[in-house]
C-alpha cells in the first residue's frame, strides 16, 4: 500500500535548508527528506539508512525504521499510518478548510504542547516556513521540560 497523496505534501521543490533552520538543535544536516505529512511532519533518512520522523506538534525526532525498505513496509501497517498521517483529521480538515496550496500545511492554532487539542477547530492552513520556524522556536526551550510544566510566556522571533 502506498501512502495516499492527500495525506502528504509534495517535497520536490521545498527549501529544506530554510525550513529546518529552527530545528538544527534537534535535526543535524546529515538527513535527507523522504516524505512530508499534511501537518508538515517529516520523514528523513540518514546516510546510514535509518529513517527518522520529525514530529512538529510534539517537538520530537525519533528513529522509526532501520532502513527505507523497513519504512516502506511500516507504511503498509494501517495503525502506524493512522498514527503518522492522522488521516481521519486530514479528511475533516480538507472538508472544512479546503485543499492545501503549495507551501502550506495544516497547523495548530494552539500547539498541542501548550494545551491545544487534536481537533479540527484547532487547525488552520498555515505557511510551511512560518509553521516550521514557530514550532522549532517553541520546542527548543521546552524540549526537556516535564510534561506538566506550566509555561507562562513564549517569545517567537
Amino acid at each position: 500500500m502506498q501512502v495516499p497523496a492527500h495525506l502528504t505534501i509534495p517535497i520536490e521543490e521545498l527549501p529544506f535548508d530554510s525550513l529546518l533552520a529552527d530545528w538544527r538543535w534537534l535535526v543535524a544536516n546529515i538527513y535527507t527528506p523522504i516524505m512530508m505529512t499534511a501537518f508538515g511532519d517529516l520523514f528523513l533518512h540518514a546516510d546510514a539508512g535509518h529513517v527518522h520522523f520529525l514530529d512538529l506538534m510534539a517537538g520530537q525526532f525519533n528513529r522509526v525504521a532501520e532502513s527505507e525498505e523497513e519504512y516502506s513496509t511500516l507504511c503498509e501497517d494501517r495503525l502506524r499510518c493512522r498514527t503518522w498521517f492522522i488521516g481521519f483529521l486530514v479528511m475533516e480538515l480538507r472538508k472544512t478548510l479546503g485543499e492545501l496550496a503549495p507551501g502550506e500545511c495544516y497547523g495548530c492554532k494552539l500547539p498541542l504542547s501548550l494545551g491545544g487539542e487534536l481537533a479540527p477547530d484547532n487547525f488552520q492552513r498555515t505557511d510551511l516556513q512560518i509553521h516550521y520556524s514557530v514550532m522549532g522556536q517553541l520546542h527548543r526551550p521546552t524540549h526537556n521540560l516535564p510534561l506538566d510544566t506550566k509555561i507562562k510566556r513564549i517569545k517567537i522571533e
